[in-house]
Formats: C-alpha cells, sequence, structure tokens
C-alpha cells in the first residue's frame, strides 16, 4: 500500500535538507554555480543616463563602462521594451538591484556563493516574499505585450521539463522542489529577516508543515487573503481565499504594526466624547494592568490604584496640561486617558484580510500576467516587515510585482524567474517605471546546472538533455 503524504513528509524534509546541504558544502567548491551579467538596465529616458554613467565611472575609477577599445555605449539589447542602455556589470562598485533568470535554487546557491566582484549574501537579506506556483494544471505560456503587437511565449524546453518535474508526482514532489529552496532561503535571510510564503489552500498544510521544520520554534502564522468574491458553486463552501504563510529567522525580526481604518460603527459606539472645539475622543484606564510599586504615588486628590498607575508622576503631569487626562466626573471615580480620533493610526490588522482586491482587467497596474498578484498586497508585507533600504528578494519573480513594489517603497531588491517571458515581463514594468539602474543576469551554463541538480554531478552526462526534450514530447 503506498504511503500518505503525511507519511512520506518526514522523508521529504530529510532528503531536501541533504540536497541543500550538499549545495552549502559546494559553495567554495572551484565549479560552484556563478552568475554572467547579460545586461546593465538604464531605464532613466533623458540625459539623466549620461550623468550617470559619467559619475558612476568617475566613482569606480574605471573605463570599463565603454565598450572596450571603441569608447562607445554599448546598445540596449531589447529596443522595444524601453530606452535602456546595456553596460559592463565590472564596471561599478556598490549595491546594484537585480534580476535573475534561471531555477532559484541555482540563483540562490551564487548568491550564497559570491564571486569576485560581489560578497556573499548569506544573512543580508531582510525579506523574502514568494509566490511559487501552486496549481499542477496550469498553463505557463506567457502573453508579452509589445508596441503593436501581443506575442504568446511557451517556456523553454529545459524551462517546460522543471515545470512538469515540479508536479510529476503531484504534491510530494511540489514540497520536494520547495524544501531545498526554503533551507537556502534561511541562509540567505538576516537574523532579523522574516520570510512571507503565498500559497493555495490545497498545500498551505504541507508546506507550514515544512517551514515548521527548517524554521523552527521561531515567530509565524498565517494570514488569510480573501482574494476573489464567492463563485456560483453551492455544492461546497466556495474557495475565495490564498494563505500566505509567515516565518521569521529569530524573534527579533523587524515589525512595523500596520493599521486598517476604524469603520463608521466602530468610530460611533467608541468615540462618543467630545472636547469643546470638537474633537472627538474616548476615555482609557490610567491605572497599571500590572503591579507597579515605584507608580503607586498620590495624584490630584487620588489614591494610587492597587497596581500603581501607567505613568509616572512627570508624564502624568504633562498629559494633564496638554488636556489628555480627563478628572473624575463623580465623587469616587478615577481620571482617565484621552484618547483622540484624530490622533489614531486605526485598527491594528490581524491575519485576515479582507480590503485588498486582485488585479482586475481595468486596472491601471495589470501587465496581462495571469497571476500578477496586487501592489498592495506586497506594500503591506514590505512596509510590515522592512525598513528603508533593505534588501527584499523574490525569488518567484513572475510579474515583477515584489521588485516595482520594493522600488517604489525606497528598497533594495533581487528577484529572479525560470522563465524568460516572465524576465522580460519585469524588465519592461521596472523600465516603464524609471527604475534605478539594475542588472539583468543569467546563470552561468544554466541548461547544464539544471541538468546536473536532476541527474546528480557524477552520473550527468551531456546526452543527457537529449533524453529531457524526448521525454516532453513523448519521443523514444
Amino acid at each position: 500500500m503506498p504511503k500518505s503524504l503525511l507519511e512520506q513528509l518526514p522523508e521529504i524534509v530529510a532528503e531536501g535538507r541533504k540536497e541543500a546541504s550538499r549545495i552549502l558544502e559546494g559553495l567554495e567548491n572551484r565549479h560552484r554555480v556563478t552568475l554572467q551579467t547579460r545586461e546593465w538596465v538604464l531605464p532613466a529616458k533623458d540625459s539623466a543616463v549620461q550623468d550617470w554613467i559619467t559619475r558612476e565611472a568617475q566613482a569606480a575609477q574605471r573605463e570599463a563602462i565603454f565598450n572596450p577599445g571603441q569608447g562607445e555605449l554599448l546598445p540596449s539589447a531589447q529596443p522595444l521594451l524601453g530606452e535602456a542602455a546595456s553596460v559592463r556589470a565590472d564596471a561599478v562598485e556598490g549595491w546594484r538591484n537585480r534580476l535573475i533568470y534561471g531555477d532559484n535554487l541555482l540563483a540562490m546557491a551564487a548568491l550564497l556563493a559570491g564571486d569576485e566582484t560581489t560578497p556573499s549574501l548569506r544573512g543580508k537579506v531582510d525579506l523574502i516574499y514568494i509566490d511559487p506556483p501552486f496549481d499542477s494544471k496550469a498553463d505557463y505560456r506567457t502573453k508579452v505585450t509589445l508596441p503593436g503587437v501581443e506575442l504568446e511565449q511557451k517556456p523553454t524546453v529545459i524551462e517546460q521539463f522543471a515545470y512538469s518535474d515540479t508536479w510529476s508526482e503531484g504534491t510530494a514532489s511540489y514540497l520536494a522542489m520547495m524544501t531545498p529552496r526554503l533551507v537556502l532561503m534561511r541562509e540567505l535571510l538576516a537574523d532579523t529577516g522574516s520570510i512571507y510564503v503565498h500559497v493555495g489552500t490545497n498545500v498551505a498544510a504541507y508546506v507550514e508543515c515544512v517551514l515548521r521544520e527548517i524554521f523552527g520554534s521561531t515567530d509565524g502564522s498565517s494570514i488569510c487573503w480573501k482574494r476573489v468574491t464567492a463563485h456560483g458553486d453551492t455544492h461546497r463552501w466556495g474557495s475565495v481565499h490564498d494563505t500566505l504563510l509567515f516565518r521569521a529567522k529569530s524573534d527579533n525580526y523587524v515589525w512595523n504594526p500596520q493599521f486598517e481604518p476604524y469603520s463608521d460603527e466602530y468610530v460611533n459606539g467608541k468615540y462618543t466624547q467630545r472636547t469643546p472645539d470638537d474633537r472627538r475622543y474616548r476615555l482609557d484606564n490610567l491605572t497599571s494592568p500590572n503591579p507597579r510599586p515605584n507608580m503607586t504615588y498620590e495624584w490630584r486628590g487620588h489614591k494610587p490604584p492597587a497596581f500603581g498607575w501607567r505613568y509616572e508622576l512627570e508624564t502624568m503631569e504633562r498629559l494633564y496640561a496638554e488636556g489628555r487626562i480627563e478628572l473624575a466626573r463623580k465623587e469616587g471615580g478615577r481620571p482617565q486617558l484621552r484618547r483622540f480620533l484624530d490622533e489614531g493610526e486605526g485598527v491594528p490588522l490581524g491575519s485576515v484580510w479582507t480590503d485588498i482586491y486582485p488585479v482586475n482587467s481595468q486596472a491601471k497596474e495589470r501587465i496581462g500576467y495571469d497571476t500578477q498578484k496586487p501592489e498592495a498586497l506586497v506594500e503591506r508585507i514590505i512596509k510590515a516587515s522592512s525598513n528603508e533600504h533593505a534588501l527584499i528578494a523574490d525569488f518567484n519573480g513572475g510579474s515583477g510585482t515584489t521588485a516595482a513594489t520594493a522600488e517604489r517603497l525606497g528598497r533594495r531588491w533581487i528577484t529572479t524567474d525560470l522563465g524568460k517571458p516572465a524576465c522580460m515581463i519585469m524588465r519592461k514594468r521596472l523600465i516603464d517605471q524609471s527604475a534605478k539602474p539594475f542588472l539583468y543576469q543569467a546563470i552561468g551554463d544554466y541548461q547544464v546546472e539544471v541538468a546536473r541538480a536532476h541527474f546528480g554531478k557524477r552520473d550527468f552526462r551531456m546526452g543527457d538533455l537529449a533524453g529531457i526534450v524526448l521525454s516532453l514530447y513523448g519521443a523514444l
């Protein structure tokens, strides 16, 4: 009798850890995976591009930014996708955002290893958001819209192989694909970092088990995002939400509380008081919820509460002078704190999000990518779990929402995707957004590396690539 998925899960996690360990052990190997820069993308469409090139060239004290021996700027490789210039990546020192084409497992291995020009990013990433494909029946063709024409592109042969391999044994092979990648993501995360894994309801419980195994007992939660309204299915509870699994690398993670606006019902029910100048407020307790012996002083004729006051004497006097403390209105009552409506940030956001809608057909941000997620969703995650200039990574880049949103919010970013059409869509989106200059990179000897990862380095032969192609078409 075949094992159930729950019975297979410990073996899947164990094998995934072993695969990740082999990758980590090979980071110092001279044959380690490397990244090759295909293009410097300079999205600016005016003379500022030339100013940037001059400034960066002077700062780096190099002339390699020009085509060696000719003194001319290299032309854009994709003129239809926007006005951009391509220059050598080694011409400029310092951080540059990255768009990486290729398998994210190999991309992460390269980022962990580092190279002569870029140090390892181990423990340097502040936030990871991934939206891995979780539909085994997904159609991975991609529509690309260019000026005056719409193209439909299929994945390359090696990409089709990777997609089919992910779901060859259903959820079990999907989890086998995810586990080593999640291990490497944990290695990339800073101690104050966290990760959000966006999954469908069909795999959420299993992925959460894997996350618990990899991240241990660190803080975590499950967020329910209502992405659509109820369908016309009357035979069962309609599936209208996705799940975002949150895990932190340690208890010392970055956290910026997010709020949702007060409802009219809440405001009318709570903020029932008004000052003479018509400021609405509600009253709050000034006593401490826990014993505080040093706060047991008498204040303006009021004896100290059993546990003491919430604030020190000096603070109490200041709040009273500012009109923020209301004295007791009847004998035996206690003073109370005024909380003003116009100073409230809203209700702290919980784990059920119903206020963010999917990207509709008329949305300004829509770029025609089937699984595109709304910027508002990613913006909330980035604001909650990172600070300005933090490094954000998305290893399933898709339509580029994470990179585009991180760019807009003043964060640094890395994004990768297995599909070349997706990478071109992201590239165009960032150009249209006038993003800062970024690198377009690929994994060196990509097809060979993918085949080695599948067959094993020792058993791999170049002729096996032919077998991959034949298997995709059911041929002998």
